[in-house]
């Protein structure tokens, strides 16, 4: 691994750029990123068919179907974070090899477990939103249903606020805690990186909601291309369990290789990375040559 000869050209771009990086990125390892996004993306989807398996047998009247479509959205948005994690370590693997290797881009995830199921699972609301769906199916769940809405908005503002945690647990692997104050650990890691730049965050959240559009897109052409090739224009339980969540995780996997993209931008343009990145590749050099 040199690491100042990356797949990726290390500068700084703007965010149209990076959007269409993205594509690119995408169009290339288009069959690796699927198949990272299955490693998680299908326990979760068979978890979600359980969770609504009682809204299934009402499918077709109209609010019924309704909150199906909502409660699928709601859960794909909330479980990303924890299906996109084999895809982040994937595309860090990418970065520095020509030729992506599952054992080697997994290397060390085991140690990395606590930090991920306290950062990532706890704090980014996927457990508590889990919990908060199947309790909403009671018939007395409106308590559930008005915190899973806040849950839902403290989702968004984190995720605007502190986008790139999970590239800081997965990629930089800081630890979780420490009593030596001059070890950088996660907290200080997301309050340094994202700190400084709230500004930047908010204009690239804002930008991030694109994705909307993305997925009315994707999903209205399912609907539209299932019903002019089988002339099936309804909504049902095909639709609605196995159409509708290829499409959102569909949505998902590309903006995570946006958000990856953008964290290596962030950290170009505010630590200077790829002068870093060329300095220990020297030094590495010179190790060599020494010994």
């Amino acid at each position: 691994m040199q690491l100042d000869k990356t797949q990726i050209a290390i500068r700084e771009r703007g965010l149209l750029e990076i959007y269409d990086l993205a594509l690119l990125v995408t169009k290339c390892y288009w069959k690796r990123i699927l198949l990272s996004l299955a490693i998680f993306g299908i326990p979760v989807s068979l978890l979600n068919f359980f969770l609504l398996y009682s809204l299934q047998i009402e499918v077709g009247v109209w609010d019924v179907s309704a909150q199906f479509f909502t409660l699928t959205v709601v859960l794909i948005y909330l479980e990303a974070p924890l299906v996109t994690v084999p895809l982040t370590m994937f595309l860090g693997d990418a970065l520095f090899h020509d030729k992506p290797d599952w054992r080697r881009a997994f290397l060390g995830f085991w140690p990395l477990t606590p930090r991920v199921f306290w950062s990532i699972l706890m704090l980014r609301g996927v457990l508590p939103g889990i919990a908060l769906v199947y309790f909403s199916m009671f018939e007395d769940g409106i308590l559930a249903v008005v915190f899973l809405v806040l849950l839902c908005l403290y989702a968004v503002v984190l995720r605007v606020v502190r986008p790139y945690i999970s590239e800081i647990v997965l990629l930089e692997r800081n630890p979780l805690r420490s009593k030596n104050k001059s070890v950088i650990t996660i907290g200080r890691r997301s309050s340094a990186l994202h700190g400084p730049n709230f500004g930047d965050m908010v204009v690239r959240g804002m930008a991030s909601s694109v994705s909307i559009l993305i997925v009315l897109a994707i999903v209205l052409n399912i609907w539209a291309a299932r019903g002019y090739l089988f002339g099936a224009w309804g909504i049902d339980l095909w639709y609605l369990n196995l159409l509708l969540p290829l499409g959102l995780w569909l949505v998902v996997a590309f903006m995570s290789v946006v958000r990856f993209l953008s964290y290596l931008d962030l950290r170009i343009r505010r630590e200077g990375w790829e002068v870093e990145l060329v300095v220990r590749a020297e030094a590495n050099r010179w190790k060599g040559v020494l010994s």
